[in-house]
This record gives structure tokens, sequence and C-alpha cells, in this order.
């Protein structure tokens, strides 16, 4: 009896002054190194975190990488490879990258060179490094001109940008599609210049979330039914929180990885956005050209013509059967359309625009 009594007191005395219990009732000891107990995704080095785990800045197991989490203590993120971040010893002794009391500064994200300060440029491993591009390679898509004072990052294409405010010096009408600056008289006049689902907002083919249709990931729906607002708004691809996305034209958009992007997407300013360009098939205003017999070519598409003597080509068409007068540079012509394309009511491609407030989606002004 004196054996169990003995027993028990030793127990107790290990509960009350060991820091953690002997036993616990869901078999889970947590983890209580010199006697201070933690909750389960305590962690003190990358070790001690699961797979696709990182210990980060604030001594818990994250699901994701130090690009976003950081590192504990001792430690630094290391991104030398673009596609892989990972916290590895810090051999100055500095501390986390990022995390409190760390030494090093933050890592700032960058996918194009206005994401980062006037003495930094946007570097190869997508990041604003100290220095100019004499001494930092530009990232993808960009190349150094030396001729500028200091020596800076520019567009590798002359015609490149990533909204419409980099191409107003080219004249009035001139907008960034597709991440190229492009001429009115390039731009879509009308859906039937897009891909199925898109609409054309503004000279640019959008996709359209009419019918509840699902908007591409950066996007959600507008109030005329297009995908023009961003999930993630940002003014610099630091906004967005990670490597893994880039700021492009106030969205936080996926990020390409040497200009390669997901089929319906193209590259801009080291982002994917859906394809904003029209689909031209004819070149010669207001004649066959390229297009079949009994059609016209209008703003580099092929239109079924109504006019006379064909005045009942429509019908055989339920998608465009209304004859309807479109207005070019060459003159009016009629042509197979819909209640829903070939608007008369504003033009990109011709300068007409909506009044403050609306936005041109398929020639029709809403």
């Amino acid at each position: 009896m004196r054996r169990l009594a003995s027993l028990a007191v030793l127990g107790f005395v290990a509960f009350t002054f060991g820091g953690c219990p002997i036993f616990s009732e869901n078999d889970d000891d947590g983890y209580c190194p010199d006697g201070r107990c933690y909750e389960d995704d305590y962690c003190d080095e990358p070790s001690d975190c699961g797979p696709d785990e990182v210990c980060g800045s604030n001594n818990q197991c994250h699901v994701g990488d130090c690009a976003t989490w950081n590192c504990p203590s001792g430690y630094v993120c290391d991104h030398t490879d673009f596609q892989v971040y990972e916290c590895v010893i810090d051999s100055t002794g500095t501390g986390g990258e990022g995390g409190e009391g760390g030494g090093n500064p933050a890592v700032v994200w960058c996918g194009n060179p206005d994401d980062c300060a006037a003495d930094e440029t946007c570097g190869t491993d997508g990041t604003c490094q100290t220095g100019d591009c004499t001494d930092v390679e530009c990232i993808f898509g960009f190349v150094c001109d030396e001729t500028q004072d200091p020596p800076a990052c520019i567009h590798a294409n002359p015609a490149g940008c990533g909204a419409d405010a980099d191409c107003t010096s080219l004249g009035a009408g001139y907008a960034c599609v597709s991440g190229e600056c492009t001429a009115p008289a390039d731009q879509c006049f009308d859906q039937t210049q897009c891909p199925a689902g898109d609409v054309c907002n503004s000279g640019k083919c959008t996709p359209s979330c009419a019918g509840n249709e699902i908007c591409p990931l950066a996007y959600s729906c507008d109030a005329v039914e297009t995908c023009t607002v961003p999930v993630t708004e940002c003014t610099i691809t630091n906004d967005c929180g990670g490597p893994g996305s880039v700021c492009v034209d106030g969205a936080c958009v996926p990020r390409s990885f040497e200009g390669g992007c997901l089929l319906d997407e193209v590259w801009v300013e080291n982002g994917c956005i859906p394809d904003q360009s029209a689909l031209f098939v004819c070149n010669v205003e207001g004649q066959q050209d390229l297009c079949a017999a009994g059609s016209v070519c209008l703003h580099h598409s092929c239109y079924i013509s109504c006019a006379a003597p064909n005045e009942n080509a429509c019908v055989s068409f339920p998608e465009f059967d209304v004859c309807k007068v479109v207005a070019t540079s060459t003159g009016e012509y009629e042509v197979c359309g819909s209640d829903s394309n070939l608007g008369s009511e504003c033009d990109p491609t011709a300068g007409v625009a909506c009044a403050p407030g609306l936005v041109c989606i398929d020639g029709f002004c809403k």
C-alpha cells in the first residue's frame, strides 16, 4: 500500500513540476521543450513541420513556403531557384528573413520594373534587388537600356505595355491589348471577332459572365456581365502577397514563368491574362477579300451580306437573323447580325466612345 502511495506522489510531482502531463486524454502530447508546452504546430526549425509545410517566423507550421510565411530565427528564406523557396541556416546570424527581430530586409516581389523602387531592379528571380540593370539582370521580357541615366529595364518589345495608360503617347484610341499597344483599327469591333464566350469590351475581347458563366481565376463579374473586376486588387506586384502572382493593370494574376501561360491566356509583364486580341480573317474593307461568296469584309471580319438582291440571306442563320446597317470608314453595309452584336452606338475602332460611366460592348453603350 505504501508503494502505491509513493507512486501516486511521484506522479503528482511529475505532473506539477515537469511542465507537461505524462499522459494526454487525446494521446497528443504537443511540444514541450524546456518544460514549456506548445500547440502541435509549434516549430523551432524546418524539420519540425510536415511535407508541404514551412516553419514560419512566428514559430508555427504553415501550409506553403517561406515566400509567404518567412522563416524562424536562425534561418533565412533562400530563393536562388526561382520556383523553390526554402528555409536555410542563416550564416550571418541575423534571424529569420522578414520575421520579427530578423535583420534581413523582407523580399519585395515584382513582375516589371515599375514594381521596384528607383534604386532597385526587378531581377530574374522576380524580386526587387538593389542596383541598376548593369549590376542586376532584368526580369524576363525586359532588357537593360544603358542609354538612360541611370540604366533601366525596358520592354524587350517596343510596343509592350501593361495598361492603357502606357499607350497614350502613341495617339488617341490606342489601347493595351494582350500586352501590346494597339491602334484602334486593330482592336475588336464586335463579339464575332472574339473567341466563343467572349464579348468585345471597349476594343478588347473579354470573357463574358452572362448566364452565370464562371470568370477566369483572377477576375469576377461586373455590372455589364463581363469579367473585369479584380478578385484581388493591387498597385504593385508585392501587394499580391507572394511569388505566385503579379500585378497586371490593377489585378493580381497568375505569374508566368519564362513567358509560359495556359491555353487562351497571354503573357503580360510576367503575368497571365485572358487573350484580348481580335481574331482577324480579312483585310480589304468593304469587299469580299478572303471571305466566302456572299460575305463582305468589315473590320477584318467576314459578315454575311443582306444587301439587295440578298435581302433574305439572314433567314438561314438563326444566330444572326437580323439585317443590320454597319457604317465603316469606307461606307455603309447591310450585313446579318443579332440584337446583341453589331451595335451602332459606339465603335472603338473609329473613335466613337460612350458617355462617361458607360462601356462599349459589341457596339452598344452599357
